[in-house]
């Protein structure tokens, strides 16, 4: 029976699929990542789950995914394909056809390296990085890819400068830090920024986490001694540096070093953490 079990759950996983002879990735592969040759398609392509994510990066590459499907014409739609760079235009209606989402259709797109896109893609913080994106100046948008592979549009007006910060210039669209920074030239937003601002989700998930975060002996021990207007340093002979770590969680205090931390704070040792 647990066979059976870890069958079901490889096949509700998703699967990425590295294609073409630029997926250089250094080190052994993420977890549910494998690299297939553009020689070994026609064979491998049966092995495919239907949530299998394939990047593709060439057109070659492209026309050899698409070919390979076509010989498995039975088979379902495949979830989703990413071209790194994008396919020959006659081939787009096709691509449509086999897969049920197609990122990267046209020149506009910039991508985060293949290492550093691929870890994105296989981490739990997948939704709260952006893997890529487009800039359609006519419309004065940009189009931002989460490593979830969901897009977000925003205006210009949204990458705000007048903090003093550089101007964005919006043909120098860049990705970098795993994610975590978008900038157009010298111009950067910080995803989390980004999010934060744009996607209710996200804010909900980040209050909870800090609320998480402020639970415990070390939040509580920061918040009264804030309260008791003291500083890190007032509880000599405890050094300042051992009182941050106590409040950062890094270490427990003895049971003689939580009694003089009481005694400083005018509290008993147990209710510190009431606090």
């Amino acid at each position: 029976m647990p066979k059976t079990a870890s069958a079901e759950e490889r096949e509700i996983a998703p699967q990425y699929v590295l294609v073409g002879s630029r997926a250089r990735f250094h080190g052994p592969l993420p977890a549910g990542v494998e690299r297939w040759n553009v020689a070994d398609l026609p064979r491998r392509m049966r092995e495919a789950r239907p949530r299998t994510v394939f990047i593709s990066y060439g057109r070659t590459s492209t026309d050899a995914i698409l070919k390979a499907r076509l010989k498995e014409s039975g088979r379902s739609r495949f979830a989703q394909l990413l071209t790194i760079d994008p396919p020959r235009m006659e081939s787009v209606p096709s691509l449509l056809g086999f897969f049920d989402m197609v990122l990267g259709l046209g020149p506009a797109y910039r991508w985060l390296p293949a290492q550093e896109l691929v870890t994105v893609l296989s981490s739990g913080h997948a939704p709260d990085r952006f893997i890529g994106g487009a800039v359609d100046p006519g419309a004065k948008t940009v189009t931002l890819v989460r490593g979830d592979r969901e897009t977000m549009v925003f205006p210009f007006s949204f990458f705000d400068s007048s903090d003093g910060s550089p101007r964005p210039d919006f043909a120098r669209l860049s990705f970098a830090d795993h994610g975590r920074t978008v900038a157009f030239g010298d111009y950067e937003a910080a995803a989390d920024g980004i999010l934060y601002e744009s996607d209710v989700e996200y804010r909900r998930r980040q209050r909870e986490s800090m609320r998480e975060s402020e639970r415990g002996f070390g939040p509580s021990l920061r918040r009264l001694r804030l309260q008791k207007k003291l500083g890190r340093e007032d509880f000599a002979p405890i050094s300042a540096e051992a009182v941050a770590r106590i409040e950062r969680g890094e270490v427990s205090p003895s049971k003689p070093t939580l009694g003089r931390i009481a005694k400083r704070l005018g509290v008993a040792p147990e209710d510190i953490e009431t606090y």
